[in-house]
């Protein structure tokens, strides 16, 4: 059982407590097993999440940049894309976290399910405008 504050791998760490970079690939899984899940239902009114989260193309603050080693052009770019937490917590607040320093946190990874739904019910759209 090891903690450090903050852990590179194929270059230094960022000194951001709890922050991991690696410059190759982060290989992982998560149990996505059957066998482990309960009460399995399709994620409701997808689309609709989808649109009211949306997507942002944004400048990070000075002081985040700063907080994060500063801009190296590979992990802390100036100009960066992504969502707004705030916009996901009132649409799909199961996405959210909250940090101790009270910030909010996405769970990307998990977002893709509600991508995936969202494309089931533009599907499903396109398939009865079809006639299918």
């Amino acid at each position: 059982n090891v903690q450090f504050n903050s852990l590179g791998v194929g270059t230094a760490g960022s000194a951001t407590t709890g922050e991991i970079r690696a410059t190759n690939n982060v290989t992982a899984f998560y149990s996505s097993d059957i066998k482990f899940k309960e009460n399995v239902c399709t994620i409701p009114n997808a689309l609709d999440t989808v649109n009211a989260i949306g997507g942002k193309l944004f400048d990070w603050k000075d002081s985040y940049i700063a907080d994060h080693g500063g801009l190296d052009s590979y992990f802390v770019q100036k100009h960066d894309f992504g969502v707004i937490a705030q916009d996901v917590q009132k649409a799909f607040p199961i996405a959210v976290r909250t940090r101790e320093d009270g910030s909010l946190a996405v769970d990307y990874e998990k977002l893709s399910a509600l991508a995936f739904a969202a494309i089931a019910e533009l599907t499903a759209r396109l398939v009865a405008l079809e006639g299918k």
